[in-house]
């Protein structure tokens, strides 16, 4: 643990009373101890003040190379920029360091590069390419929010509320109470309506490039072909409302969760019930995630419910319409945290300490901690000679800060950054009041990266939804983000927040 100021400055006085009586790998071996006491704005004063005034050598050109690594990498970019300026062999040293670089890279939110294979040069053009775009991120969310919708906004006697916005690649979509469903092509800086298609009450909705699925309040789910807007199929057999729609094509199967606490498996194209699973949640089903397998022949499925009960499920399947072997797994939540996450790499984030009370029945307990914790899942079938076993185990936990408001929703997690909706008032650098916000929070390094002021409430109470989502696990040099997030608003109107598209623009 870095030393306070006060224990630092009366340590490094009696080390300085011997340092010039040292030898050269005595003074290496001092140099070492102190990096392991220092924090950061102790050891820039080191480097500034005590080792050239003790040493009275250019010490980058006489200590060794690891340890100068070390030293560097507690520099900020412009530091390093300056430190170049010095004389020459620093400016080689520094412009050859690649680690030195990458470091740089990843405290700003870049990936972990491994095994790295880019050179010194390519490594510090990332780095400057991510710094550019976080100097200049807030400026360009301010510049990059702009609301759409199906009905004009000087005009909305005649608008009805919107429903479930949904990102894909490079459309937003949302459901609408006149029973239609509306596109928009967002990349070129506004919303253009590019389709609708008429299909019924919307609960919820996803969609592909061929097909647009759809639950709906009428107790039905269905599925539209997208190039005409026509019906594909219709899955009727629920007792009360749709309330969560999940296509597994590679299966062709579609899942669908309900209010009449059922979850049901039908055949995509023909719209035939295949089975119906009861006795897994005790709430409404609002939903549902198929789960990545590298068993083909198995369907992993994760699914939650209103009451906060978490259930992951799998399925072998025998042929095209037959189901056996059924196990499930119970993860009991309280009803004020959020509905799990799905990473971009298949694991499953739970806002909450996990704590394994049953390893053998497979189920387990959450429970939350003052200070919040994200809890990353691995789910997989194992095979075994007599039956297979669901493996649920938790891989990573990180810690969140202490400065992230409680009043939270996780909606959206990677191996690098998670996002949060804050439901309690904000103040903005302008000493504006907002009803809410987004915080980007670096699991890394546990603390908050950027926070976003959102001017409105949803009118369903709903969170924001996320546009892309590869830049969760990192920046790197082609991914910095351009559709942020899509938030519901009143009066039949969506808000997209946008940032700037590649990391050299200004």
């Amino acid at each position: 643990m870095p030393l306070n100021q006060e224990d630092f400055s009366h340590w490094l006085d009696s080390v300085v009373e011997v340092f010039s009586t040292l030898s050269e790998e005595q003074k290496t071996g001092t140099v070492k101890a102190v990096l392991e006491v220092c924090g950061c704005e102790q050891l820039t004063y080191l480097t500034q003040i005590f080792i050239p005034a003790t040493c009275q050598i250019d010490f980058i050109s006489h200590l060794p190379n690891d340890v100068v690594i070390q030293i560097l990498k507690y520099l900020d970019g412009e530091s390093l920029l300056r430190s170049r300026k010095v004389c020459k062999s620093w400016y080689k040293l520094i412009n050859a360091s690649k680690e030195v670089w990458l470091h740089q890279f990843w405290r700003i939110g870049g990936q972990v590069l491994s095994p790295p294979s880019i050179t010194a040069g390519e490594a510090q053009k990332l780095f400057w390419q991510q710094h550019v775009y976080r100097k200049n991120f807030k400026r360009q969310l301010k510049k990059g929010q702009f609301i759409f919708g199906p009905y004009d906004e000087e005009d909305t006697s005649e608008s009805f509320k919107l429903k479930s916005p949904y990102f894909f690649k490079p459309y937003v979509a949302v459901g609408c109470e006149d029973r239609n469903v509306y596109f928009w092509d967002t990349t070129l800086g506004a919303a253009f309506l590019v389709k609708e298609i008429e299909a019924h009450s919307v609960c919820q909705i996803k969609f592909d490039k061929d097909f647009l699925y759809t639950a709906s309040y009428d107790n039905t789910a269905a599925s539209w072909n997208m190039e005409t807007g026509q019906l594909h199929s219709k899955y009727v057999g629920h007792v009360n409302a749709v309330m969560c729609v999940e296509p597994v094509k590679r299966h062709n199967l579609v899942l669908t969760g309900s209010a009449d606490l059922t979850i049901k498996i039908w055949d995509h194209d023909s719209g035939e019930l295949l089975q119906t699973l009861v006795n897994l949640h005790s709430g409404w089903i609002k939903q549902l995630r198929a789960l990545s397998s590298p068993l083909s022949d198995h369907l992993v499925v994760l699914s939650c419910d209103t009451k906060g009960q978490i259930c992951v499920w799998y399925k072998l399947l025998i042929d095209e319409k037959t189901f056996s072997h059924e196990h499930h797994m119970l993860l009991n939540v309280p009803f004020c945290l959020s509905s799990p996450t799905v990473t971009n790499d298949g694991l499953v984030c739970i806002p909450a300490d996990i704590v394994l009370s049953d390893a053998c029945k497979g189920t387990a307990t959450i429970v939350q901690t003052g200070r919040g914790m994200l809890s990353f899942f691995s789910v997989s079938v194992k095979e075994n000679t007599r039956k297979d076993t669901l493996v649920c185990s938790c891989v990573r936990r990180v810690c969140l800060p202490s400065s992230l408001s409680e009043s939270r929703t996780l909606i959206g997690a990677g191996r690098r950054f998670a996002v949060f909706h804050v439901t309690e008032e904000c103040v903005s650098e302008l000493n504006d009041y907002y009803s809410s916000s987004i915080s980007v929070v670096d699991l890394e390094l546990k603390k908050i990266y950027h926070t976003s002021p959102l001017d409105h409430f949803s009118p369903f109470g709903e969170p924001p939804v996320l546009g892309e989502t590869d830049w969760l696990d990192g920046f790197n040099e082609s991914n910095h983000p351009w559709q942020l997030w899509i938030s519901q608003m009143s009066e039949g109107h969506l808000s997209l927040t946008t940032g700037n598209r590649h990391g050299n623009q200004i």
